[in-house]
């Protein structure tokens, strides 16, 4: 059996230069495959499609304006104990 493992994945997207969606999902999963499955379930297959994908816990421009480095400090301490799943989004249009 496949140890669950802690993914990170993340989007910055801007389509047309008046909007801006940042949006990220860190959770357990056994491969990057099954991760995708939960982001597609959490946030949509467009932002699935968009994400980058890291295995462990990944700490950059989205994941860190989208959680307190307490919370991100916590999931990193805890990731062996059992199931993570966290997932946030944060959208502006300008237009």
């Amino acid at each position: 059996m496949n140890e669950m493992k802690i993914w990170t994945g993340w989007a910055d997207i801007s389509a047309t230069g008046e909007g801006r969606a940042i949006c990220s999902m860190i959770a357990t999963a056994q491969t990057e495959a099954d991760f995708r499955v939960r982001v597609r379930e959490a946030l949509g297959e467009y932002f699935e499609r968009s994400f980058d994908v890291g295995q462990g816990l990944v700490r950059n421009g989205v994941t860190e304006a989208l959680w307190a480095p307490a919370v991100l400090d916590h999931i990193e301490a805890n990731q062996s104990t059992g199931n993570i799943s966290a997932s946030a989004s944060l959208h502006f249009n300008f237009s």
